[in-house]
């Protein structure tokens, strides 16, 4: 049908250019022999070509029709394909749910053991990632990192690898080890060192502690070391051979109680936070003992000679009150009683004098010190209710100036006024005993000579 409806439309485009071509030519005889001789040209060749276009047009649509069976083959397959592999989907969904309910079944009270698992891990990470035996072992932190963010369930190895680590970890922890590492100083720099590691509370390197940072892995030396006391055992235990018992200071807080205690002041520290009052303290402690101590000197010397003096009592010397006395009393024993009293008594008086030189001073530097600490005291207290006023008390910090000041004096008082108390008592009894002493033997020689004198009146 599509052909003859082209064929009619060719037709009447003919008929409608020969109309044309009439409209134009002049209808002469020859014209119009010329005219149909053309249009029987035209007529054939038309014919010709309209052949050959129906027999394309029908080679055309054999194929596009054999096209159509193929394609509606190739539909029909899928479609079977389809319906193939919706109902190995359905089959699939049915076994997969039956297998999840089998699982749910058989895993019983093992997810709970998972849970348990995973909890364990975490912990354990938080653990071992402080520990000082991390630091000498820093694989451990790969394998207990895997395992603690694993999302899978954990399997027998995982299980006891943790179990491995936690064994490990309770076992190292009691044992002093020894390795290399580096070690960043105060300022910055790096060096490598030997470093010893006692269980899990401190490493040391030398006389050194040092402080172990998990989160960059470092090993940092202490900016302030603790007392000499303590930097010696750590001496002592870097230097001792494997196997021989030392003594160490060690921080079971695993370094908190030794950073705090790196914090504390220092002797010096605290002296300057008495400032001017607190100097001045020391000074008068300082000068006291300074008398204390030559007092002592002098009081032991002197009694150590007259010791000797009365042992031999007939050679006097003149180095001690005893022998001075005895040299005054064998030189005027020609005289009265009255006179050798007058003249013993002016040397004991004298060596008594000598004896007793110092003991004032001492007392008043002992009484003198606590009235500086309490001045020192109340110096402080003036600062910090000054800084109340300015600053208010938002800042502990601007506070803890005067406090430490008043604090610190009032102890330097008491550390100064305390010996200087105590020696002056002491050196109080030992002028009494020379004192006793000297009065004793001026007493014997003026009885001595009373009884000459009584032997010779009669």
């Amino acid at each position: 049908m599509r052909i003859q409806w082209v064929n009619i439309y060719f037709k009447i485009c003919m008929i409608a250019s020969i109309t044309m071509i009439l409209s134009t030519l002049a209808l002469s005889d020859e014209g119009l022999l010329d005219l149909l001789k053309k249009v029987q040209e035209n007529k054939t060749s038309e014919a010709t070509w309209n052949s050959d276009r129906e027999r394309r047009f029908s080679a055309e649509a054999a194929a596009r029709k054999e096209m159509m069976i193929k394609a509606e083959a190739q539909v029909l397959e899928q479609e079977k394909l389809r319906d193939r592999l919706k109902s190995q989907f359905d089959k699939n969904e049915t076994e997969l749910a039956e297998l999840e309910s089998l699982l749910e079944k058989r895993v019983g009270d093992l997810g709970e053991l998972f849970g348990v698992f995973r909890q364990m891990a975490d912990d354990s990470q938080t653990m071992l990632y402080d520990s000082l035996i991390t630091f000498e072992k820093p694989e451990r932190k790969k394998i207990v990192s895997a395992l603690a963010e694993s999302d899978e369930i954990p399997t027998i190895p995982q299980m006891r690898e943790l179990w491995t680590l936690m064994i490990e970890e309770a076992a190292l922890s009691g044992q002093v080890s020894r390795f290399q590492a580096e070690i960043t100083e105060p300022g910055g720099e790096n060096y490598v060192a030997d470093v010893v590691r006692v269980g899990t509370f401190n490493i040391i390197t030398g006389n050194r502690y040092l402080n172990y940072l998990s989160e960059t892995d470092q090993a940092i030396e202490l900016p302030r070391q603790p007392a000499g006391y303590v930097q010696t055992s750590a001496s002592d235990l870097f230097l001792a051979p494997s196997g021989q018992q030392v003594g160490f200071y060690v921080d079971p807080s695993r370094g908190a109680l030794l950073g705090l205690l790196v914090q504390s002041p220092s002797l010096l520290e605290r002296i300057e936070q008495g400032k001017s009052v607190g100097y001045a303290i020391i000074g008068v402690g300082f000068v006291g003992l300074l008398i204390v101590l030559q007092r002592l000197i002098v009081l032991t010397r002197i009694r150590i000679r007259m010791s000797r003096q009365l042992k031999t009592i007939d050679v006097p010397k003149p180095d001690n009150p005893l022998g001075r006395m005895m040299i005054a009393y064998y030189e005027n024993r020609h005289l009265d009683l009255e006179a050798i009293k007058r003249r013993v008594e002016a040397i004991m008086f004298t060596d008594l004098a000598d004896v007793r030189k110092g003991l004032q001073v001492i007392k008043v530097l002992a009484a003198v010190a606590p009235l500086m600490g309490l001045l020192g005291t109340v110096t402080g207290m003036i600062g910090t209710f000054q800084a109340i006023t300015l600053f208010g008390t938002g800042d502990p910090k601007l506070m803890a100036g005067g406090i430490s000041q008043a604090l610190i004096t009032t102890v330097l008082g008491l550390c100064a006024a305390i010996p200087l108390l105590l020696s002056h008592s002491f050196l109080s009894s030992r002028v009494m005993l020379l004192s006793k002493l000297i009065g004793e033997q001026s007493l014997t020689i003026l009885a001595e000579k009373a009884e000459s004198d009584l032997k010779t009146r009669g």
